[in-house]
């Protein structure tokens, strides 16, 4: 039974209305536990079509010998935890190719088993999705239209009374030690909480990695998950992991690349274009979500987060709400940073066409004309800046430029 009471629309499914107007197929993965299923439950037209798992075992042997009973079962049909059985994927095509009329939706949280098989076997026949866990916006109800204006006019003039929840900075904090992912999202006691994440972790090193992977020897792997954590937000130093674990640098990488592409983590890619100066060329990597990250870097509750981990945090918060709106928007998101003396950085440029916004991330009730220096930087070397956004924990927009704005956390 649905409760569509209790659910929060996903702002990915008006996309994914979109893809099936055209596409045969429609790919949907993400983390496990970031709500995919529920998305196909509830939103229109998905909740109408016909469902299967391939966690029900006896679905899953039917679907290795038999294929086309499941496939011949309805016209417009889900395959939940499709990555179970890579095989049905040419029972898929098969199925397509003989009517393109036919709508097949592909989900599951094993992303690159699931994109390997899928890429080999649905070439031009399938439009690609990720689930992130909620954004801000998606949990407060509210969508966040304003983004796509100052993306394109560099001005938040119209919204300046703008409705956002005003939280202390303490509230920010407990939600993101909390996290995002739909069943941890609305929990109120830490110990809980904590308890949830530890059980999320052992569920994917024990059952995730097991479908995906071989895996040499867990506790490596899990460290390598416990180092990523703590480092969320800054520059990926493949050397220096791989020597704090004791890890051949290739085996090192094969572990970031499995969390990777399980879509636990996630790299970020230096902004270089058009730009003269001498840039940082590694990408800075980060974890999906900000539960995970205090879990995992041993963080039990949120008074006990270090001053450190904290900004680390919120930067992770805004980078997932970002890679969201970039879905949403087609746009890329991406860091600035020089190399050499006097470094500058910006945390992060989201880019559009040939526009680009940058973006500052501070973890401060308060905001001063030096914490807009990086973006002034940037603006003075591209055209292509059409605006300038600091993210902090205060509660008011205040314009501090020409096209600068500083805005509440709460606003994305």
């Amino acid at each position: 039974m649905k409760d569509k009471s209790s659910y929060k629309q996903r702002w990915l499914a008006d996309r994914m209305r979109e893809a099936v107007e055209f596409s045969p197929v429609t790919v949907l993965s993400g983390a496990r536990q970031t709500g995919k299923s529920t998305l196909l439950r509830n939103e229109s037209p998905f909740r109408e079509w016909h469902y299967v798992s391939f966690d029900d075992l006896d679905i899953l042997a039917l679907a290795s010998k038999r294929p086309d009973e499941i496939l011949n079962i309805s016209k417009n049909i889900i395959i939940d935890e499709a990555q179970r059985s890579p095989d049905f994927m040419h029972a898929v095509k098969r199925a397509v190719d003989r009517d393109r009329s036919r709508r097949i939706i592909l989900s599951g949280s094993a992303n690159m088993l699931l994109m390997r098989r899928l890429s080999e076997s649905l070439a031009g026949r399938a439009v690609y999705f990720s689930l992130m866990p909620f954004s801000l916006g998606e949990l407060h109800e509210k969508k966040n239209k304003w983004f796509a204006q100052f993306l394109e006019k560099g001005t938040l003039t119209r919204i300046t009374n703008y409705d956002v929840p005003k939280m202390s900075q303490q509230e920010i904090l407990f939600n993101l030690f909390r996290g995002f992912l739909p069943p941890v999202a609305f929990l109120k006691k830490e110990s809980n909480i904590a308890m949830w994440w530890q059980g999320y972790i052992k569920t994917y090193l024990e059952r995730d990695l097991r479908d995906i992977s071989v895996i040499s020897y867990l506790p490596d792997f899990r460290k390598i998950m416990e180092i990523l954590s703590m480092r969320t937000g800054s520059l990926l130093k493949q050397s220096e992991i791989s020597r704090d674990v004791s890890l051949s640098q290739a085996t090192a990488g094969r572990y970031i690349n499995i969390l990777e592409e399980t879509n636990l983590f996630l790299k970020i890619r230096p902004y270089s274009k058009n730009i003269s100066k001498r840039l940082i060329k590694s990408p800075k990597i980060f974890v999906v979500d900000t539960g995970l990250a205090a879990s995992l870097a041993g963080f039990s509750s949120s008074v006990s987060l270090s001053q450190q981990f904290k900004g680390a945090m919120l930067e992770a918060c805004v980078c997932l709400n970002l890679i969201s709106a970039a879905s949403l928007l087609d746009g890329k998101v991406l860091y600035f940073r020089t190399q050499g003396g006097k470094e500058k950085e910006v945390d992060f440029i989201f880019e559009k066409g040939d526009k680009i916004v940058g973006i500052e991330v501070k973890l401060s009730d308060s905001i001063s004309a030096k914490d807009m220096e990086s973006l002034l930087f940037l603006k003075d070397l591209t055209n292509r800046f059409t605006g300038g956004l600091i993210i902090y924990t205060g509660t008011e927009i205040k314009q501090m430029g020409e096209n600068i704005f500083a805005v509440p956390i709460n606003m994305l």
